[in-house]
């Protein structure tokens, strides 16, 4: 990925934000779907709005941790009845137990973001936690936490974009809606950081491209001809299967082992 400067100059104009968690709308091939959604009628829309023109991506931002069922309903759903990469951002720790289900419920990568330097520690703590949880549960590279750019201190944050990947969890970028144009240098600075250092790690970072591109100054390295488009979705589907089919074996592993334990 490349940066945009002309993007990167009008900030924030021109950037998506994540869903609010009861709020339902489309940008480009990603569908951003809140968690305290309908689950039914917001099947519906979605279904409409793919028939139209397929999607890529799914982002699903849980809510408040008493709404977490409603989400998982949500996952299962679009799990079922869409073929593409599910995307569910949870804004709080979540228990080993909670971890599980989001994996069972369809989500192909888990996204807790990262605290920063104005949050308390003890939360930091347990979110790192949850990724790490995460990080044996989900497939390698599926593990993300999003860090905010341009609130603070650029060393500040490439040094927690190599500690999140040493520990291999993918840091996704996020620019601050109070970050203007005349920050540009030490936002691209961040960014290009981010992209230099997902390259030197080998991240799989395709699945989540589109969801960059509408959210940050950073797009596409180079532009899609119809043979190389259809090639990369190609792809991208037997990733979504492979992975699919590693989540059945998993949950299935889990079941026998409840039953044979009379549990």
């Amino acid at each position: 990925m490349i940066l945009d400067e002309r993007k990167l100059q009008n900030l924030p104009v021109g950037l998506a934000s994540p869903a609010a968690s009861r709020e339902l709308r489309r940008e480009g091939t990603v569908f951003l779907v809140g968690g305290e959604l309908p689950p039914q009628q917001s099947l519906e829309t979605l279904f409409e709005s793919h028939c139209i023109s397929p999607a890529e991506l799914f982002h699903l931002r849980f809510g408040p941790p008493d709404t977490f069922p409603r989400g998982e309903e949500l996952a299962r759903l679009i799990k079922k009845n869409f073929t593409a990469h599910l995307v569910g951002r949870v804004d709080y720790p979540l228990t080993p137990p909670l971890v599980e289900r989001a994996y069972a419920a369809g989500i192909d990568i888990i996204d807790i973001p990262f605290v920063g330097v104005g949050g308390e520690e003890g939360e930091r703590q347990e979110r790192l936690a949850s990724l790490e949880y995460a990080r044996e549960i989900f497939p390698r590279w599926s593990v993300a936490s999003t860090l905010t750019v341009g609130d603070g201190p650029a060393d500040e944050a490439i040094a927690v974009i190599d500690d999140l990947l040493a520990r291999r969890i993918v840091p996704l970028p996020e620019v601050s809606p109070r970050v203007t144009g005349d920050k540009g240098n030490a936002v691209s600075t961040i960014l290009l950081h981010f992209v230099a250092a997902w390259r030197r790690h080998k991240v799989a970072i395709a699945p989540l491209q589109p969801f960059i591109v509408l959210t940050t100054p950073l797009v596409m390295a180079r532009a899609e001809g119809i043979l190389r488009g259809f090639i990369d979705r190609l792809r991208d589907r037997q990733l979504v299967a492979a992975a699919d089919l590693r989540r059945t074996l998993r949950v299935r592993q889990v079941e026998e082992s409840f039953e044979s334990a009379g549990l």
